[in-house]
């Protein structure tokens, strides 16, 4: 087996902490649908979903940045990880979900120990605060005008979000 290079290490890490944050925000839309069809709704069961949701976005994303590390080039490889490297608004994203996963992770069982056990406040708070960074960072491009607009496929266009 051919040992890993830095490049792809460092896209397969970026590939992974990207299926954390998509699957970070998407945990408590989730758990709040189940929540909803089965009628019941605990904090515990809350925060235990903040935390297996983006252990398994993670997994997928490292598979996904694993699997296109492997099919390409290492020209293109290295062009690619040279363009995440040089995104300061990637790094900017990284740092508030970052930020928010440690304020969660302090915050969560702070507030509701008895209700969630420390293992899964601590991981849920994680899960939760860094959903609330990433949000919050999309929030504050919303509000400078400053996201990027969409491509849509099969035009030459791109429409800017509402």
């Amino acid at each position: 087996m051919a040992a890993i290079t830095d490049n792809q290490s460092y896209l397969l890490a970026h590939r992974s902490l990207q299926g954390t944050q998509i699957a970070a925000v998407a945990a408590t839309p989730f758990y709040l649908i189940q929540s909803i069809r089965t009628r019941r709704f605990s904090l515990r069961g809350l925060a235990r979903y903040n935390w297996l949701i983006p252990l398994l976005g993670a997994g997928i994303g490292a598979g996904a940045g694993w699997t296109e590390s492997i099919q390409i080039s290492a020209p293109l490889l290295s062009y690619r990880t040279a363009a995440i490297r040089a995104d300061n608004e990637r790094v900017r994203r990284d740092d508030f979900h970052l930020i928010g996963s440690v304020v969660g992770a302090l915050a969560l069982p702070a507030l509701f120990l008895r209700h969630v056990g420390l293992f899964n406040g601590l991981l849920g708070g994680a899960g939760l605060g860094g959903a609330v960074g990433i949000l919050s960072y999309f929030g504050k491009q919303y509000s400078e005008d400053k996201l990027k607009e969409l491509p849509i496929p099969g035009t030459e266009q791109k429409l800017p979000l509402p």
